[in-house]
C-alpha cells in the first residue's frame, strides 16, 4: 500500500513545486501610478502592514495574518524580495495550499489517477485569473482555499457516513470554515445553502441533536470576534476610515460593516438590460477553455448523485450571483467556481479512461496515453496563453514609486519634512510606511509643513533636522513658502529655511571669484547623484528622472556653486555650467556641448531675493556620455537686457581627476 501511494504524493509535490517555482518568478514587484492612488491591492498592503482595516468590511482574519506574514517573511525572505513581492507572497500561500487542497479531491475522485489529477491541478494553476491572483496583493485565493476545504471536508463526512462512522468532527471543522467566510469574503459562503441540504439529507436527525447545534454555532461564531479588532483600530485612528463623517466611531463601524460600495456596484446589475456583456459569460469559456468547461459540467455527475447535486447547486447560485453583478467584479467572486469545474473534469476524464466497454486492452491503453498528451498540450497552451498577462514582475508600467524613490536619491536628513507633489507624496508615504526605504523621512502634500490636525499650526519645528521641498512641489505651487530662503540639495530637493544661510560646508573647497561687485563664487563641490538606499539590499527601479535618459550609464554627475550675496541686487541672474575634460568641452549625442542653464536653485531663488550675506547653494546635475569624467567647468553668469543676453563674468574651474 505504501509503494502505490509513492507516485501519489510525488506527483501532488511536484504540482506544488512547479506552481511555486512559477509564481515566485512571477510576482508582483511594484506598482503602477494607478495602483499608489487608490484601490483594493494598495488598501490591502497597507492594511497589512499597518494592521489597519482593509477595505469594508475589513476582513480581520485575513489582514491580520497577512501582518504576520509581512514580518514572518522579513528575517527569512528579505534578502531577496522586495516588500512588494514578500505582500503578494501571502496570496501566494494561499493559492498553493488551494492546489494541494484541489490535487487531494481530484486524486480522490479519480480513485487514485494521479497523472489525470496532477495535470487537471496544473492546468487550473495555470489559469490566468488564479495565477494573477496568486502573485498579486488580493484575497481571492483565500476565498478559493476556503471554498475547496469546505468541499474537501463535506466529502470526507460524506465518506464517514459511508462507512458508518459519525463524523462529527468534519461538522466542525466546516462551522469553523464557515465563520472565517463571516471575516473574510462572505461571497464563498454561496456553498452554504447547497452544503446545509447535502449534510441535512443525509443526516435530518442533526437538527434534532442541540448539543452539535449549539457547539457548530459557537464555532462558526468565534471568527466574528476578530470584528473587534476592526472597531479597535478605526477608533484609535479615524484617519484611517476613509472619507466621511461620522459621530462616533461605532456610527463608523456600523456603516464600515454594510458595505455601502459593494451594494451601490451591484444595484446596476438588477436589470434585463443587456443580458450578456463582452465579458459576461465569455471570461468564463476564456478561462477554461470550452473543453474543460463542457467536460467539468458534464463530468461532476460522476462524482455520484448527491455530491454531484452539491457542487450543481453552487455554481447555479455562482450563475444568478455573475448575472446580476454583470457590470462589476463579478469574474472575481466566480473564482471559487473554477477549480471545482476542474474537478468535474478530472472526473469525467477518469470514468470515461476506466469505462468497462472497450473492444480490448491496447486500445484502451493507446487512448490513455492519447488523453494524458492532450492534457500536457492543454496545460500548456493554458501556460502560454496565461504567462504574459500573469506575470507580474518587473512591468514596464510600473513606476508608481519612481518619483519617490528620486527624492531619496539626494540623501536628505533622516526624519526631515519633505513638502512633495502628489504623486511623489503618494511614492514617498509608500517607501517610508511600506518599504523601509532610507533614509526615513516625514512626507508631506504641498505646502502642508504642519501635520493634520494641529489646531493653529503653531506646532514647533525647531527639532525637525530639515525641511524641503520638491522641484515638482514648488513648480505645483509657486506660492508655496515663497518668503523663505531656499538652497539646493541635490537633483530633485531644495531645503527651505526661515533664516538665511551664512556659513560654506566644510565638504566645499573654498576659492574666490568675483562676479560682478555684488556676486561672489565661495566654494564648489562636486558629487555623484546616485540611487536611494531601498532599504532591504534590492536596488529599486528608476531612481531619478536623469537616469531614464537612453545615454545614462552610471551615478549622474553633479557640481554644487555656493555663491554668496554682498549686497542686495536688482537684476535676476543666470548660472551656466558646462562641464570639462582636459580643458575640452564634453559633448552630448549630437555633437553638441553639454550645459545646463538656469536661475539658481532651479530656478526658484533668484539672485533679486538674496540678502546682503547669505550663502546659497546651486546645484547642477548632468549624465555624462560613456565613460566621460569632468575634470573642470566653465562657469557663465548672463543676464537679459532689452537687447539680448549679456555675460556678467565666466571662469573656468579646475575641478581635479
Amino acid at each position: 500500500m505504501a509503494d502505490s501511494r509513492k507516485p501519489q504524493a510525488w506527483a501532488g509535490w511536484a504540482v506544488i513545486l512547479l506552481a511555486a517555482f512559477l509564481y515566485s518568478a512571477t510576482l508582483d514587484t511594484g506598482l503602477r501610478p494607478d495602483e499608489l492612488i487608490g484601490g483594493d491591492l494598495i488598501t490591502h498592503q497597507y492594511a497589512q502592514v499597518e494592521a489597519r482595516p482593509s477595505n469594508a468590511p475589513g476582513y480581520p482574519l485575513y489582514t491580520m495574518g497577512g501582518w504576520v506574514w509581512f514580518r514572518l517573511t522579513r528575517p527569512l525572505l528579505d534578502w531577496i524580495l522586495n516588500p512588494v513581492q514578500r505582500l503578494a507572497s501571502y496570496s501566494t500561500l494561499w493559492a498553493l495550499l488551494s492546489l494541494f487542497v484541489l490535487y487531494r479531491l481530484t486524486l480522490k475522485a479519480t480513485q487514485g489517477n494521479w497523472p489525470v489529477a496532477a495535470l487537471s491541478t496544473t492546468f487550473y494553476a495555470t489559469t490566468y485569473f488564479f495565477w494573477f491572483y496568486g502573485v498579486t496583493t488580493e484575497q481571492y485565493t483565500s476565498a478559493i482555499f476556503q471554498s475547496l476545504l469546505m468541499v474537501w471536508l463535506a466529502f470526507k463526512w460524506d465518506e464517514a457516513q459511508t462507512n458508518g462512522i459519525p463524523g462529527d468532527h468534519y461538522l466542525l471543522w466546516l462551522a469553523v470554515v464557515v465563520g472565517t467566510c463571516l471575516a473574510n469574503l462572505v461571497t464563498v459562503l454561496f456553498i452554504l445553502p447547497p452544503l446545509l441540504w447535502f449534510i441535512l439529507s443525509r443526516r435530518p436527525d442533526l437538527i434534532r441533536r442541540p448539543q452539535m447545534m449549539v457547539r457548530s454555532t459557537l464555532l462558526a461564531g468565534l471568527p466574528l470576534v476578530s470584528y473587534a479588532y476592526i472597531y479597535a483600530r478605526g477608533a484609535a485612528h479615524p484617519e484611517w476610515r476613509g472619507a466621511g463623517q461620522w459621530p462616533s466611531a461605532w456610527a463608523w463601524f456600523v456603516d464600515f460593516l454594510t458595505t455601502q460600495q459593494g451594494r451601490d456596484e451591484l444595484a446596476p446589475g438588477l436589470t434585463l438590460n443587456r443580458f450578456i456583456t463582452a465579458e459576461y459569460p465569455a471570461l468564463i469559456w476564456g478561462e477554461l477553455t470550452w473543453i474543460v468547461l463542457a467536460g467539468g459540467l458534464v463530468g461532476l455527475w460522476w462524482l455520484g448523485r448527491r455530491r454531484a447535486l452539491l457542487i450543481y447547486g453552487t455554481l447555479t447560485i455562482y450563475v444568478l450571483f455573475c448575472w446580476l453583478d454583470r457590470f462589476g467584479n463579478w469574474f472575481q467572486v466566480i473564482l471559487p467556481a473554477y477549480p471545482l469545474l476542474v474537478l468535474g473534469f478530472a472526473t469525467g476524464l477518469n470514468a470515461l479512461l476506466w469505462a468497462r466497454n472497450w473492444p480490448s486492452e491496447t486500445r484502451k491503453a493507446g487512448f490513455r496515453g492519447l488523453i494524458v498528451l492532450g492534457m500536457v498540450a492543454l496545460v500548456g497552451y493554458r501556460l502560454t496563453i496565461s504567462l504574459p498577462r500573469a506575470d507580474q514582475s518587473h512591468p514596464r508600467e510600473d513606476t508608481g514609486l519612481d518619483p519617490g524613490w528620486a527624492v531619496l536619491a539626494d540623501q536628505p536628513l533622516a526624519h526631515s519634512i519633505i513638502l512633495s507633489e502628489h504623486s511623489e507624496w503618494l511614492a514617498l508615504q509608500y517607501l517610508t510606511s511600506i518599504w523601509g526605504a532610507n533614509p526615513p523621512v516625514d512626507p508631506r502634500p504641498v505646502c502642508q509643513i504642519h501635520p493634520p490636525n494641529t489646531g493653529d499650526g503653531s506646532q514647533p519645528l525647531a527639532s525637525v533636522p530639515a525641511i524641503y521641498i520638491t522641484r515638482r512641489a514648488a513648480a505645483a505651487d509657486p506660492t508655496c513658502l515663497a518668503d523663505w530662503h531656499r538652497y539646493a540639495a541635490g537633483a530633485t530637493l531644495i531645503q527651505i529655511q526661515e533664516s538665511p544661510n551664512t556659513q560654506v560646508p566644510v565638504s566645499a573647497q573654498p576659492l574666490i571669484y568675483q562676479f560682478g561687485p555684488d556676486l561672489r563664487l565661495v566654494a564648489f563641490e562636486v558629487g555623484l547623484s546616485t540611487k536611494a538606499d531601498s532599504g532591504n539590499g534590492k536596488a529599486p527601479g528608476q531612481a531619478t528622472d536623469y537616469e531614464a535618459h537612453p545615454l545614462y550609464s552610471g551615478p549622474a554627475w553633479r557640481l554644487s556653486l555656493y555663491w554668496r550675496a554682498d549686497a542686495s541686487m536688482d537684476v535676476d541672474y543666470t548660472v551656466s555650467v558646462r562641464p570639462l575634460q582636459d580643458g575640452i568641452p564634453i559633448l552630448d549625442e549630437d555633437g553638441a556641448p553639454l550645459i545646463q542653464d538656469h536661475q539658481p536653485v532651479w530656478n526658484n531663488y533668484p539672485t533679486s531675493r538674496w540678502f546682503p550675506g547669505e550663502v546659497v547653494r546651486d546645484d547642477y546635475v548632468l549624465y555624462m556620455p560613456g565613460q566621460h569624467v569632468p575634470t573642470g567647468a566653465q562657469v557663465v553668469v548672463y543676464f537679459r537686457t532689452g537687447g539680448g543676453l549679456e555675460n556678467l563674468a565666466e571662469v573656468n574651474l579646475t575641478l581635479g581627476p
